[in-house]
C-alpha cells in the first residue's frame, strides 16, 4: 500500500502522545524481533554534558561508519534519508551518492533507540517514507528531524512532538532576525540550530554566533573537521559539533607514526584546505604515494592523524618528488611543524605560531620561523643545494630537540641548523607551497627518539 504524506502524519498523530509518555518502543514495534533499544532524547540531554559531538556520515561510506562513530562515543548520528526508484529508503552521505549505501531501516533496526538518529529526508516521497519508518519502529522520541529553517515542515514536526533540527545551510542566511523567528518554534530540550562553519580561511561572525547562542537552544556548528575548529566554538558557548571524526575531534583516537597512504584514502586528522572540495583532494598514486596537484592555490595537507606529539625530541622523515616543476624557482615544498593547533597551515597565511622547513624547486634548503598576525617568515638558517629534478625521490627529515632544529636533505647530504625553542607545539602540515606543480609524497614517518 502506497503510504501518503497525510497517511503517515495522521500515524504519527495517534502515537504521538503514548510515545512521548512512554518514550522510545522499538522492542513492541510492529515487527516485534527489531531490537531497537529505548535510548531517548531524555536521556540524550541528561547524558551529553556540556561537551559533544554529533556524528555526520563521511563521503563514500557505510553501516560501518556509523558503527565507527558509535564506538567512539558518538551518541547521536546525522542521516540523510533518500528513496530510490524502487521505493527502498536508502541512508546517503553527505555528497547525496546512493551507491554502496545501507538501507535506511537496517540502520534503524541496528541504531534505532541506541543512539538518537538525527534524520534528513532528500525530497517529499522520501520524507512521507522516512517519517512511516519512524512511526513503525516507536521511534518518535529517539530521532530529531532536520529541515532548512524556511520549512514550514517545522511546525507540522512540532505538533506532532517530533525534534528538529532547523539548519541553515550558508552564512549569508543566518541573520539575527531569522534566529530569532526560528527559535520561537523551538524547544531547548528537543530541538537544536545547526549553523554552517564558514570554513578553513574564517569562522562565522562572533556577532551572529552569540545571537545564537543568546537564543538559549543547542548551536552546532557543522561541518567542523578541525580541533581548533572545535575549541573555537566552545569558547562561544556551542557545547555540541557535527563532524564525521569524531573520534579525531573527541581525542580517541591516539596518534599515529606513520602515514596510511597505501589504503587510498585519508584517515581521520588528515585534512586539505576543505575535505569537501575536490579541488584539494589528494590523488593516490603508486607504492603508497599521495600527490598534491590542485592548480592555482597551495595545496597542503594537515597531518592531525600524527598529532599530536608531545614528545621532547623527536624525528620527521619523508620523500618528495615533483610530477611536474613549479615555474618559479624560489616556491618550496614544505614541512610546517611546531604548531600547537590543527589550525589550517599554508604560506603567508599567518593564521599560527611555529616554523617551516623548506625545499625550493632551485634546490636552496631552509628553516624559518612564523608568527601569527605576519605573513612574512624569520629565516633561521638556509644553504644551497642542487636543484631537484622531474621524477626524482628526494630523501628528507627533519630532527627536533628542546633547544635546536635541524633540518636534513639526505640524499644529498645537506643540512641546515638552528639553535631555537621558541615553538614546541605537536602538529604538522606538509605540502606544496607554490600554486602550480605536482608534488608527490610517500614514506612518512615520526620517530620520537627520547
Amino acid at each position: 500500500m502506497e503510504i501518503t504524506r497525510r497517511t503517515a502524519l495522521s500515524w504519527l498523530g495517534a502515537l504521538a502522545v503514548g510515545s512521548v509518555a512512554a518514550g522510545c518502543r522499538g522492542a513492541d514495534a510492529a515487527d516485534g524481533d527489531s531490537g531497537t533499544g529505548d535510548y531517548n532524547l531524555t536521556d540524550w540531554v541528561a547524558d551529553r554534558g556540556d561537551q559533544y559531538l554529533i556524528s555526520t556520515e563521511a563521503r563514500g561510506q557505510g553501516i560501518e561508519f556509523y558503527q565507527g562513530a558509535v564506538d567512539n562515543g558518538a551518541q547521536a548520528l546525522e542521516i540523510g534519508v533518500g528513496l530510490t526508484s524502487d521505493n527502498q529508503l536508502v541512508c546517503l552521505g553527505p555528497q547525496r551518492q546512493r551507491a554502496g549505501m545501507p538501507l535506511f531501516e537496517e540502520v534503524v533496526k541496528r541504531f534505532g533507540g541506541r543512539a538518537i538518529l538525527c534524520l534528513e529526508a532528500i525530497g517529499d516521497q522520501a520524507h512521507a517514507a522516512m517519517m512511516s519508518m519512524i512511526a513503525k519502529y516507536r521511534l518518535e522520541t529517539c530521532v530529531l528531524v532536520r529541515y532548512n529553517f524556511r520549512s514550514p515542515r517545522i511546525a507540522e514536526a512540532k505538533a506532532q512532538g517530533i525534534g528538529v533540527i532547523a539548519y541553515y545551510p550558508t552564512p549569508a542566511e543566518l541573520t539575527s532576525e531569522s534566529v530569532q523567528t526560528v527559535a520561537s518554534q523551538l524547544i531547548p530540550r528537543t530541538d537544536a540550530i545547526i549553523v554552517p562553519n564558514a570554513g578553513p580561511y574564517g569562522y562565522l561572525a562572533n556577532d551572529i554566533a552569540e545571537v545564537a547562542v543568546a537564543t538559549g537552544l543547542p548551536i552546532w556548528p557543522s561541518p567542523l573537521h578541525r580541533r581548533a575548529d572545535l575549541t573555537h566554538y566552545r569558547a562561544l558557548g556551542m557545547a555540541g559539533a557535527v563532524t564525521s571524526d569524531v573520534g579525531y575531534l573527541s581525542g580517541r583516537t591516539k596518534p599515529a607514526d606513520a602515514d596510511q597512504w597505501s589504503r587510498g584514502v585519508a584517515v581521520p586528522g588528515e585534512l586539505t584546505r576543505d575535505p569537501y572540495d575536490d579541488r584539494y583532494a589528494v590523488k593516490w598514486g603508486p607504492d603508497g604515494s599521495i600527490k598534491l596537484g590542485a592548480t592555482k592555490v597551495q595545496h597542503f595537507l594537515t597531518l592531525g592523524n600524527l598529532g599530536p606529539i608531545t614528545a621532547p625530541s623527536y624525528a620527521v622523515e619523508f620523500e618528495a618528488s615533483y610530477d611536474e616543476l613549479p615555474a618559479d624557482p624560489t616556491s618550496n615544498l614544505t614541512l610546517a611543524f611546531g604548531h600547537e593547533d590543527d589550525r589550517y597551515y599554508e604560506h603567508r597565511l599567518g593564521l599560527a605560531n611555529g616554523y617551516h622547513a623548506i625545499l625550493q624547486a632551485d634546490g636552496e634548503l631552509g628553516l624559518y620561523a612564523h608568527h601569527a598576525g605576519k605573513p612574512a617568515g624569520n629565516k633561521l638558517s638556509t644553504r644551497t643545494t642542487a636543484p631537484p629534478f622531474r621524477g626524482e625521490w628526494i630523501k628528507l627529515r627533519l630532527e627536533v630537540t628542546p633547544t635546536q632544529l635541524t633540518w636534513i636533505r639526505q640524499d644529498q647530504p645537506a643540512r641546515v641548523t638552528a639553535i631555537d625553542k621558541s615553538f614546541r607545539g605537536g602538529y604538522l602540515h606538509l605540502g606544496r607551497g607554490s600554486t602550480d606543480g605536482i608534488l608527490s609524497l610517500r614514506r612518512l614517518k615520526v620517530t620520537h627518539t627520547n
